[in-house]
């Protein structure tokens, strides 16, 4: 079985316009290996499904960088926190070491529409969020010492290609061994692709047998296609 883990922005998705266009080859082509496209990323699961029904894919993923596991069926496996005590937290936290920072909590939906670069009807997707609070640091020579509060608190902060995200999970990587344990539990022999390109990718690339980080300047959905395709073509036949 092939699966493929991987962020959306800047990744499958362009980070400015949402296309995935460039990717298609790929796509076809992992769809007619049975493969697995795992979504990986920061979005809550009101967008999660919002580009399966626009790229004709369905679950597992990982939502909320690892908030939690959407299965097969559709149900969740919840390793995080409720939102509300997130950001109680997180506000508790800024304010302990001066730090200020302005969270989609604080956002009305035509702001996140605009720092998403997203129409206002996709925005309240965004900010359907349940187990995170991302958020702008607006004092960003306080980021250490917001992280050190969070910590403080059994928060960790993490960055992600817009945003900074205030969790009290560990973080993608979480999502992505619970799932790659599930399989093994099952004894389904897994080839394991991971793509990402921030910070917040980091963990879950270490999980997986081959891993790619796109760089700036070379990301979005076209290196994400060429990516895909090389790898494919290196595998052994069995692993197709």
């Amino acid at each position: 079985m092939i699966v493929v883990f991987t962020d959306l922005d800047n990744c499958l998705l362009d980070h400015n316009t949402y296309s995935f266009e460039p990717a298609r080859p790929a796509l076809e082509r992992l769809r007619g290996a049975s493969a697995k496209i795992v979504f990986v990323t920061s979005k809550t699961r009101a967008e999660v499904e919002f580009w399966h029904q626009r790229i004709g894919l369905t679950h597992p993923s990982i939502v909320e960088n690892g908030g939690a596991v959407i299965r097969e069926d559709g149900t969740p496996a919840v390793l995080g926190r409720p939102r509300a005590e997130i950001v109680a937290a997180l506000r508790e936290s800024s304010a302990a070491c001066d730090a200020q920072i302005r969270g989609f909590s604080d956002m009305p939906l035509d702001e996140i529409a605009a720092r998403c670069n997203m129409p206002p009807e996709r925005a309240r997707f965004s900010a359907a969020r349940q187990y995170s609070e991302p958020f702008v640091l607006l004092t960003p020579e306080r980021e250490s010492a917001l992280r050190d509060a969070l910590a403080a608190r059994g928060l960790t902060l993490t960055r992600g290609g817009r945003f900074h995200h205030a969790l009290a999970h560990a973080g993608k990587h979480a999502g992505v061994a619970w799932l790659l344990d599930s399989w093994a539990a099952a004894a389904s022999p897994t080839v394991s692709i991971g793509l990402g390109d921030a910070p917040n990718d980091e963990g879950f690339l270490r999980l997986v047998r081959y891993p790619v980080h796109l760089l700036p300047g070379d990301s979005g959905p076209a290196a994400w296609n060429r990516a895909v395709l090389a790898i494919l073509d290196s595998l052994p036949p069995q692993g197709r």
